[in-house]
């Protein structure tokens, strides 16, 4: 369908009027259709950009989902790789339809700015008219907008297909979103349907887990394996057996249950009511207790597992064959102190500087730079805590009255990073706030500016900012008055910047502005104090969920210090959450590890153990960390399968580095062939 006609063709339908090339169209999308020009006065060739919110607005909107997109951002990474060769683009949004994750391939990114489909973005009803995102925040249900039936002309080439994910009392929390940015039809988005739908109800259920961890939660499944989580609904009972959270499908599967072969009638409400009046049980307790309980269902038997609250009794080590606990480490005088203003989830100091004298020797150095206003540039690997040392480095120092701004110059796009770094004035640009905006260089006066991934700031840009550095002043976009400001720069960067200066890819009196005083951060496989940082991060895992002791096995142990850790400490800690949030046991063990992890335990050769410095296991051989030309990249990326993840791990480099480098190298995953 030409997109030339699509706003005929939508008008033609809402007056009752079917043209031959108009397909059916669901009941959903029409009445959406008639409400985006009855009641939102919309036109379909007529649709205006929708809104961005600026990199601080919407650090502020994340907040009150910052866990659900956490959990989220696995099952996404999933999804996402599995539909690569049917969808580009993967998303999730907040219960107002503001986009807070998002991944899309390489070949799509300019079609994604142009369509203004980017974090931050607004996808409501109310101004876009029609749209997968749109419709599911109204509907709570999953559902596919297929390319002409979005009611916007320009978004007619693609298709949205999207599930509701609920938080706490069954309310909306957001929307996952797939989306093809070429052509498809029904019958494939029905079965990329299924799969967002069970992505949406993984997510759920283990969000629900996460904020019922200290209560006992019942787990309902039409299937007595319980392999899937997609296919399970959840119950939170208190003490007392009452309901206090209840996700949509427990409701769903409880209609169904059966007294004397016939199904009842529910009460709308389940929160707050006893278990035991719901399922009619004489003897809940009994019931709950049967490993393999079940409930007669009209439609067949609802099988019922139980996961109850951690219990206080902490293991008894004798017992068990485990690691040394983080609570038997030496005392921690020697550390830093650890600021308390950081958010959670975020590594303490002492899990970024541990025990390595080497490693304290360059805080304390760091320490006395940082105090006197000099610029510090941060070196290390993908995930090695420059990001955390940065903020310890500002809460510690004389810096603290004033905020710390943390840029990610990878992660904003480019069009948008001189507006968020210097700020503009209303009207300045399309989609600009109407209220014109600080810039985050103002954000920092007084205080700490880090900008993180620094080797990937455009080259324009870099002018402007050795400007700021040597005059103190910038002038925001849109303005001609320049404005003051002064802040203390910690600037970090995994790759070669002085290789990057000698290709003409940053300037050379920026570089030699930022780096003198340059900080290395080990890899977390060359640390000396490997263990120490692995129990800390597990103990502080285990904190966080509610448990109270949650010791390692001595061979989970083994294959923790065996790992050569390419994501450093920032995958320590996801594995150490993803470790304690499956573990069943007193002791966490080899099944409670990620699977990719135990895949390199059972397809590693046996060989002689290496001894490294201190009598711990030596590094694995360094990988290549350059490539320097597209035929370099394309062998990288046919060995790693094209898994973007691997062979950015490979180079040192983020995701996005390595998507920026595909497109300069103008090097492309091949096509399948048919068969």
């Amino acid at each position: 369908m030409a997109n030339n006609s699509h706003a005929h063709l939508v008008m033609a339908a809402l007056e009752g009027r079917r043209p031959v090339q108009m397909p059916d169209v669901e009941p959903g999308v029409l009445a959406s259709w008639m409400r985006s020009v009855t009641e939102h006065g919309l036109e379909p060739d007529r649709i205006v950009e929708p809104d961005v919110l600026t990199h601080a607005e919407l650090q502020v909107r994340r907040a009150p989902i910052e866990e659900m997109s956490a959990y989220s951002s696995p099952e996404i990474d999933r999804l996402f790789q599995s539909l690569s060769d049917h969808a580009q683009v993967v998303m999730l949004s907040d219960a107002q339809g503001v986009v807070m994750h998002f991944r899309s391939a390489s070949t799509v990114v300019d079609t994604c700015s142009n369509l203004r489909v980017l974090p931050g973005s607004v996808w409501n009803e109310e101004k876009q008219g029609t749209t997968g995102v749109g419709l599911c925040l109204r509907e709570q249900k999953p559902l596919s907008v297929v390319m002409s039936e979005h009611f916007a002309t320009k978004l007619a080439g693609l298709s949205c297909t999207v599930a509701p994910i609920f938080g706490a009392e069954g309310r909306l929390a957001g929307v996952l979103n797939v989306t093809a940015m070429r052509s498809t039809d029904h019958t494939l988005q029905a079965v990329v349907r299924q799969m967002v739908a069970s992505s949406a109800r993984r997510i759920e259920n283990v969000f629900f887990d996460r904020r019922h961890v200290r209560a006992r939660v019942l787990r309902l499944s039409r299937h007595d394996d319980f392999s899937d989580t997609a296919a399970e609904a959840r119950l939170a009972v208190d003490e007392s057996g009452r309901i206090i959270d209840a996700t949509p499908n427990a409701a769903r599967l409880l209609r169904s249950v059966s007294i004397n072969g016939r199904a009842r009638e529910l009460p709308e409400q389940l929160i707050g009511r006893k278990f035991s009046a719901i399922v009619d049980a004489g003897h809940v307790e009994r019931l709950l207790q049967d490993p393999l309980a079940t409930l007669e269902g009209v439609n067949g038997r609802i099988h019922l597992r139980v996961t109850e609250p951690p219990r206080r009794a902490p293991v008894k080590v004798q017992d068990i064959d485990v690691a040394p606990r983080a609570a038997r480490l030496a005392p921690q005088s020697a550390a830093p102190k650890v600021s308390t203003s950081k958010a959670a989830t975020a590594p303490t100091l002492e899990e970024i500087v541990g025990h390595d004298e080497a490693m304290l020797e360059r805080l304390r150095f760091a320490q006395r730079l940082h105090a006197r206003g000099l610029p510090l540039l941060l070196q290390g690997e993908t995930g090695s805590g420059k990001t955390q040392l940065a903020r310890a480095l500002h809460e510690d120092g004389p810096h603290r009255a004033g905020g710390f701004v943390s840029i990610n110059c990878a992660a904003i796009p480019q069009e948008l990073i001189e507006s968020e770094l210097f700020g503009h004035r209303p009207g300045a640009f399309t989609g600009a706030a109407r209220q014109g905006s600080p810039g985050r260089l103002m954000g920092a006066h007084g205080g700490t500016l880090f900008l993180d991934e620094i080797g990937d700031m455009p080259l324009g840009l870099q002018g402007r900012l050795l400007q700021v550095l040597s005059e103190g002043e910038f002038v925001p976009v849109g303005a001609t008055e320049p404005v003051q400001v002064r802040f203390a720069l910690i600037s970090a960067s995994l790759r070669d910047l002085q290789a990057l200066v000698q290709e003409g890819r940053f300037r050379e009196d920026l570089y030699y502005r930022l780096s003198g005083a340059t900080l290395a951060l080990p890899p977390l496989r060359e640390r000396t104090d490997l263990d120490q940082l692995v129990e800390r991060a597990f103990a502080r895992a285990a904190t966080e969920a509610g448990v109270d002791d949650c010791p390692l096995g001595a061979a989970a142990m083994d294959v923790l210090r065996r790992h050569r850790w390419p994501g450093n400490i920032r995958e320590l800690q996801h594995v150490a959450k993803f470790s304690v949030a499956i573990n069943d046991d007193g002791v966490i063990g080899l099944s409670s590890l990620p699977a990719s992890l135990r895949e390199q335990v059972e397809c590693a050769e046996p060989a002689e153990p290496l001894v490294g410095r201190k009598g711990g296991p030596a590094s694995p051989p360094a990988v290549k960390r350059q490539v320097s030309d597209a035929e370099s990249l394309l062998t990288l990326m046919e060995r790693t399968g094209w898994n973007v993840s691997a062979a950015a791990a490979q180079l040192g480099i983020s995701r996005a580095t390595l998507h920026r480098r595909l497109n300069e190298f103008d090097v492309h995953r091949p096509r399948r062939q048919p068969h």
